[in-house]
């Protein structure tokens, strides 16, 4: 519901050291003050039943929720998980007194910021390890594996760490705040996203992954395209919304099909690299022609639509699923390097950078 009242300035200055953890706390907090500036009447920790939705009186709906939201249960809308090729489970837990990654490997050379105060992947045989440290010492971490091997939640996370025993190190000392959980399956996905007099955000349609952090993105690309759609005279048609349902399940597709070719080469860390430069090459394309021309908000997210990216992903991962060989393996690098060099604008896979890019200054002097 909206009550119209002046809006002003909110905010908080954010110090340029701050984690990605603690931005995304900041972000999301002005978020909700800018809404409710904007007359939006929030309602923290709310169940939505049926009879306050009908209490409210809502015109429509947008479903702001994740897996098994109030619409997915109400509309009973039917799964379509079974059209992801990625399958990943999840190990994790909170942990206190996780060592620094300069701690454990001394002789590492320095990045353009410090590490361990941003969100670190380490890539693994089986998956891949986040680590997120929080300014107060405790580490959000969790293994994202593609199988899973018998036994507890305790006994799999020892078995990792005994396997890998840098990060093992990392975590010797280490002491979970929380008892160590794993859910089988991570990823969700709907058949449909939009309806008459309602429609979801990406987070309630689909989930496929952290691995590249799309969902901020992808979701403020969903809240746009919707913001448009209100801005019309009698608001979304059911054109408007097959419009974006339709645009909601290619990017899903997109976001599906690039994870999953990431995963099949993590066992083999040039093709996790090079496979990886198509998703560098999409966000770094996307974010210069952003800049530099009015942007479309219902251009393709991740490429969709682009004819020199958007076929990439599907390709890649059609092509890590037949490398055998050392020639194989370098005559995929060759196809990415070539096939990204139509929108390669920040010099990706040049093997002299040693998988470290300065992108081109996008506000001014420096790189990022």
């Amino acid at each position: 519901m909206l009550r119209p009242r002046r809006a002003r300035p909110l905010g908080r200055t954010l110090p340029r050291t701050a984690p990605r953890a603690e931005t995304r706390i900041y972000v999301l907090h002005h978020f909700v003050r800018a809404a409710v500036a904007a007359g939006v009447e929030y309602r923290d920790r709310t169940v939505v039943t049926a009879d306050l939705l009908h209490a409210l009186r809502a015109d429509f709906v947008v479903d702001a929720s994740g897996p098994g939201g109030y619409m997915a249960q109400q509309l009973a809308i039917p799964s379509a998980l079974h059209r992801m090729h990625t399958h990943a489970g999840l190990l994790f837990s909170h942990f206190d007194g996780v060592r620094l990654f300069a701690d454990v490997v001394p002789g590492l050379r320095p990045g353009p910021y410090p590490d361990d105060w941003a969100a670190v992947h380490h890539i693994i045989d089986e998956g891949w390890l986040y680590s997120l440290r929080f300014d107060h010492g405790v580490t959000s971490a969790g293994f994202l594996l593609k199988e899973r091997a018998p036994g507890s939640p305790e006994r799999l996370w020892h078995h990792l760490l005994h396997r890998y025993p840098t990060i093992g190190a990392l975590f010797a000392n280490a002491k979970p705040l929380m008892p160590l959980a794993y859910k089988p399956r991570i990823q969700h996905r709907l058949t449909r996203a939009a309806g008459t007099g309602w429609a979801m955000l990406p987070h309630a349609y689909a989930f496929v992954d952290p691995l590249f952090s799309t969902g901020i993105a992808w979701s403020l690309r969903a809240i746009e395209r919707l913001g448009l759609l209100f801005e019309k005279e009698g608001g979304p048609t059911e054109q408007d919304l097959a419009r974006y349902d339709a645009a909601l399940s290619h990017e899903a597709d997109q976001i599906d099909t690039l994870v999953a070719g990431a995963y099949h080469a993590m066992a083999r860390f040039d093709l996790f690299a090079a496979h990886a430069m198509i998703y560098f090459a999409a966000v770094s394309f996307a974010e210069i022609r952003q800049r530099l021309q009015q942007d479309n908000a219902w251009s393709g997210f991740l490429g969709v639509g682009d004819p020199q990216l958007g076929g990439l992903p599907r390709a890649s991962l059609r092509r890590l699923r037949h490398v055998r060989t050392p020639a194989d393996r370098r005559s995929f690098i060759n196809w990415v390097t070539n096939a990204i060099a139509p929108r390669n604008v920040c010099g990706l896979a040049n093997p002299a950078a040693h998988q470290i890019n300065a992108l081109p200054a996008l506000r001014g002097g420096g790189g990022v």
